[in-house]
């Protein structure tokens, strides 16, 4: 069975990301992108496939995998720590931006969702960068394609007309996932993000909040001061020739 905080996590990859093909055992993810793609073991005896270049441990894979996994031929790459945190009533006075900006609301419309695209791509990406075209055609792809899915709300707050900062929130069950945290780099430090992440916490309502960060990053340690807390480490593993 699949924790409710991963299930959550892999509707964003189905949605935003990729294929999500699912077993007994495991759980493949197949991205639009390598970097997203992964198999997740779900038992400790699933058996691993050759095609594998990247595995996905979480707590359901059980014991013994990563010395399984270092024996065949793969080493330890980046680690995921699944945050928790509360759900919000209202709007605390720190979530007030240091500059003017519209009520935060639900885009509602494909010119909406492109300009939340643009501030991905600002945000995540360097111009001149290998696959810049394609990353930010497929940003505003699935932008356009999920924005009015009834278990998502896309997020936009512009500043002076100019898309500024933007995130996510994908709603499975209980849970409330919060993705594509994101604010274009002249708009940073001015209380934007923390504005949509009330927004986040009020979508939670009784439920529970979740969000995924690199372990070690000065991500996890914001939003550990904003009193997220660890659920639990996802490590990844990548074949030597992948990871070199």
């Amino acid at each position: 069975m699949v924790d409710a905080l991963l299930e959550n996590h892999l509707a964003f990859l189905a949605a935003h990301r990729g294929d999500v093909r699912r077993s007994a055992d495991a759980v493949e993810v197949v991205g639009e992108s390598d970097e997203f793609s992964a198999w997740i073991p779900l038992t400790p005896s699933a058996e691993l496939p050759d095609r594998v270049s990247a595995v996905r441990l979480v707590p359901e894979s059980g014991p013994g995998w990563e010395e399984r996994l270092v024996a065949a031929g793969f080493k330890p790459a980046e680690v995921l720590v699944h945050l928790v945190g509360e759900a919000l009533e209202g709007e605390p006075a720190s979530a007030s931006p240091s500059v003017p900006v519209a009520p935060v609301e639900p885009i509602a419309s494909a010119a909406d969702a492109e300009a939340f695209a643009e501030v991905q791509s600002a945000a995540f990406l360097d111009e001149g960068e290998p696959d810049y075209d394609w990353w930010r055609q497929m940003f505003a792809e699935r932008a356009v394609q999920n924005y009015a899915a009834p278990d998502q709300s896309l997020y936009l707050l512009r500043v002076d007309g100019d898309p500024a900062a933007i995130t996510l929130v994908l709603r499975t069950g209980p849970v409330a996932g919060v993705y594509a945290v994101a604010t274009k780099p002249q708009y940073r430090r001015q209380g934007l993000a923390t504005r949509l992440l009330a927004q986040a916490r009020r979508d939670a309502a009784a439920g529970r909040l979740t969000l995924q960060v690199a372990e070690g990053s000065a991500a996890e340690r914001l939003y550990l001061t904003l009193g997220f807390r660890p659920a639990y480490r996802s490590p990844h593993f990548r074949r030597l020739s992948e990871a070199a």
